[in-house]
């Protein structure tokens, strides 16, 4: 079965590889006979260029319709009646916080992310971090961390009428909060696997490659405040104010690769936490906290497209330049009048 399975798509892919090879050699040889017949001053250049032109539009064309065309339109109705707004959805965004939310009746699609910041994402390829936690832990039923994750409503089915209804979770321990205590463990694997009966409201799990970054022993004050100001993707602000030094979890996915920490503007290293989560030890105090999307990557691209445009600019104020001398030295003298 295998095996006729394997022969069926290599002819079915040698099929399509010869179909759009002898297509584009019958292309490219009717762009060469129009070369030459240019080249050979049969037929006027502009005619050459105005025939390639058009070969390149049938051929766009051609490629084109294959994944667009009539029988793939849909009309703005159809497109957006899969994200319509149910009942749950209408009663969820009249809270106006910070939240996520968990639809249980179609947990493996991106609906729910269409209308609100969902536990499931909307897109399947997901980081591994958070991956690991959704397949061990929050498919699994752990509701501590769904707590963890600040899941304030859950969609599920009213059994009495099988209408999609929200339901308020009052465990969902908000943006960030204040632990009592620290537990360190080995490996990744013991960290996952400490999660199963965590408590997250009172206890952080931090791997102990990860404790050079702890540089507060947190004490516990029941005074002590930590609430969120803003979330706008790439930058996300805090303000703390405690009486002890604390230990911050928030309830965001931990990223080295982009995503920095600042403690009243002095950057500071974000500690993994709770296998997917971001942590910072804080001193005693009020304090401002940021989180900003700045990676390397973007940053380092961003500096050589400013180069590249600015070469560009030159070289073409300099091309401007010669052609306006060239024409001042061919047009100098032309135009006096002389005597006799």
């Amino acid at each position: 079965m295998s095996s006729s399975l394997t022969s069926s798509v290599k002819a079915d892919r040698q099929a399509l590889y010869l179909a759009d090879y002898g297509r584009s050699v019958l292309f490219v040889l009717i762009a060469a006979a129009l070369v030459f017949l240019a080249a050979t001053a049969r037929i006027k250049p502009l005619h050459a260029a105005i025939g390639i032109t058009i070969l390149s539009f049938v051929d766009l064309i051609g490629i084109d319709s294959r994944y667009l065309s009539k029988e793939n339109f849909v009309t703005e109705e159809d497109l957006m009646a899969p994200f319509a707004a149910n009942a749950a959805d209408i009663q969820i965004k009249q809270d106006t916080s910070y939240y996520r939310v968990f639809d249980q009746t179609d947990p493996q699609t991106a609906r729910s992310s269409y209308h609100h910041n969902s536990v499931t994402g909307y897109h399947p390829a997901k980081l591994s971090l958070y991956d690991d936690l959704l397949q061990k832990q929050l498919f699994g039923g752990n509701m501590n961390m769904f707590n963890m994750l600040n899941t304030k409503y859950f969609i599920v089915q009213n059994p009495q009428n099988g209408q999609p209804v929200a339901q308020t979770n009052p465990g969902a321990l908000g943006a960030a909060w204040f632990v009592k205590t620290i537990r360190y463990v080995n490996s990744a694997d013991e960290e996952m696997a400490a999660l199963t009966d965590l408590n997250p409201k009172d206890t952080v799990l931090i791997d102990k490659r990860e404790q050079p970054k702890v540089s507060v022993t947190p004490q516990y004050d029941s005074a002590a405040t930590i609430q969120l100001v803003f979330n706008r993707n790439d930058v996300i602000q805090y303000n703390s104010n405690a009486s002890t030094n604390q230990f911050a979890v928030f309830s965001e996915i931990y990223y080295p690769r982009g995503w920095k920490a600042y403690i009243d503007g002095k950057e500071t290293e974000i500690v993994k936490v709770d296998y997917a989560l971001r942590g910072l030890p804080l001193p005693a105090g009020k304090h401002v906290i940021d989180f900003k999307f700045v990676p390397e990557s973007f940053l380092l691209g961003d500096k050589i497209g400013l180069v590249f445009g600015i070469i560009s600019f030159l070289l073409l104020f300099v091309c401007l330049w010669l052609l306006w001398k060239d024409y001042r030295s061919n047009n100098s003298g032309t135009g006096g009048y002389t005597g006799t």
